[in-house]
C-alpha cells in the first residue's frame, strides 16, 4: 500500500504538527488504517476511518473518548486541531490524530488475558453510560434483516447463508434474556490493544463503542484473547473471568449464558463481515475469516464444555 506522505503532512498541519519526517503504516484492518507519524518533536498516531462514514458516529466516539481521558482510562488521547475540532477529511476517509503509545500487539497468554480483563471490566463499570445510548452494530435484529436479503444478494454463499439462518434462530432466545447493561468497546481484539513489556498500555479504536449487555463484551474478549489458532483455551478464559470479576462482579445469569455469548460474539462478527463486504463483493480475506468464525461456533456447539462455577 502506497503511503501518501504529502497528504498526511498537510492534514497534520491542521493539528499544529509540522515537519513530518517519516510515516509508517502500522495496521490496515477491516475498518481502520493506522499510521505512525514521526516528527522532530515526537510521534503521533494517524487513524483513517475507512469504514465509518457517518460523522455522527465519529462524534459519538470522540465524546466518549474525552470522558475516558478525564478518568485516566488507558487509551490513546485525542489531539485537537488548531480550531478545537478533532476530525479531518482525507481521500480515504475521516482522520483522527492521537498521542502515540509505544508498544505492539500482545502474544496471547494468561497474562495478556488478565490485563485486558481488568481494562474492559473498568470500562464496563463506566458511570453515566445512559447518556450515550447507541444500539450495537452487532444485534440480533440486524441478523434477521440480513437474512431477508440473502436470496437477492449479489453474491451467493449457500452454505454460509444456511448456517447463518439456523444459528441466528438458535441464539435468539439466550441473547434476548435481560442482563446487566453498560458501555462496551465492542471490538476488543489484540490488534486494538497496545502492550509494552507484557502490560497493557492502551485500548484503542473505539469505533464500535455502544451500550449493550456487558456479557457481549465478555464474549467478544474471549473470542479475541482465549482462542489460539482458532482453538478455545478454557484455562485462559478462566484467567480472564477471575480478573474481570475482581473489578465488576459477574452475575450468575451471565455465567449461565456465557457459552451462548461466546458464540453470539463470533456470530455477530460473521454478520458484520457479510453485511459490510461479502454479500456485495468477493473478498478472499473476509471469506476466510467468516469460515474461521463459523468453524469456531460449530465446535463450541458440538463439544461438551466445562462449566465455570467459581463465582456461584
Amino acid at each position: 500500500m502506497v503511503v501518501d506522505i504529502d497528504e498526511i503532512s498537510k492534514i497534520c498541519k491542521l493539528y499544529g504538527i509540522k515537519n513530518v519526517v517519516d510515516v509508517t503504516l502500522l495496521t490496515s484492518g477491516f475498518a481502520n488504517r493506522n499510521y505512525k507519524v514521526q516528527t522532530a518533536k515526537g510521534s503521533f498516531l494517524y487513524r483513517v476511518c475507512t469504514q465509518q462514514e457517518d460523522i455522527k458516529n465519529i462524534i459519538y466516539e470522540i465524546d466518549i473518548l474525552l470522558e475516558l481521558q478525564r478518568v485516566d482510562f488507558p487509551t490513546a488521547c485525542l489531539i485537537p486541531k488548531k480550531d478545537g475540532n478533532f476530525i479531518s477529511d482525507s481521500k480515504d476517509g475521516k482522520v483522527l490524530l492521537y498521542e502515540f503509545k509505544e508498544g505492539s500487539e500482545p502474544e496471547l497468554n494468561h497474562q495478556t488475558a488478565e490485563e485486558i480483563a481488568q481494562c474492559v471490566a473498568r470500562l464496563n463499570s463506566f458511570q453515566g453510560f445512559e447518556k450515550y445510548p447507541r444500539k450495537n452494530i452487532i444485534h440480533i435484529d440486524y441478523c434477521f434483516e440480513l437474512i431477508k436479503g440473502f436470496k437477492t444478494a449479489p453474491f451467493q454463499y449457500p452454505e454460509i447463508y444456511s448456517y447463518f439462518e439456523e444459528q441466528t434462530e438458535y441464539l435468539l432466545e439466550p441473547v434476548s434474556e435481560v442482563l446487566p447493561k453498560g458501555l462496551i468497546h465492542g471490538d476488543v481484539f489484540p490488534d486494538n490493544t497496545i502492550f509494552r513489556d507484557g502490560r497493557l498500555s492502551a485500548l484503542i479504536d473505539f469505533e464500535e463503542v455502544c451500550v449493550d449487555n456487558l456479557l457481549m463484551e465478555i464474549g467478544m474478549c474471549i473470542n479475541g484473547f482465549c482462542f489460539i489458532n482458532n482453538k478455545f483455551d478454557f484455562s485462559m478464559m478462566e484467567s480472564f473471568l477471575i480478573e474481570y470479576n475482581k473489578v465488576r462482579q459477574i452475575t450468575e445469569k451471565e455465567l449461565e449464558l456465557l457459552y451462548y455469548y461466546i458464540q453470539w460474539a463470533a456470530h455477530g462478527m460473521v454478520s458484520w463481515h457479510l453485511r459490510h463486504y461479502l454479500i456485495y463483493k468477493e473478498n478472499a480475506k473476509q471469506l476466510a475469516r467468516v469460515n474461521e468464525l463459523m468453524e469456531r461456533v460449530k465446535i463450541l456447539r458440538q463439544n461438551k464444555l466445562p462449566e465455570f462455577k467459581r463465582f456461584k
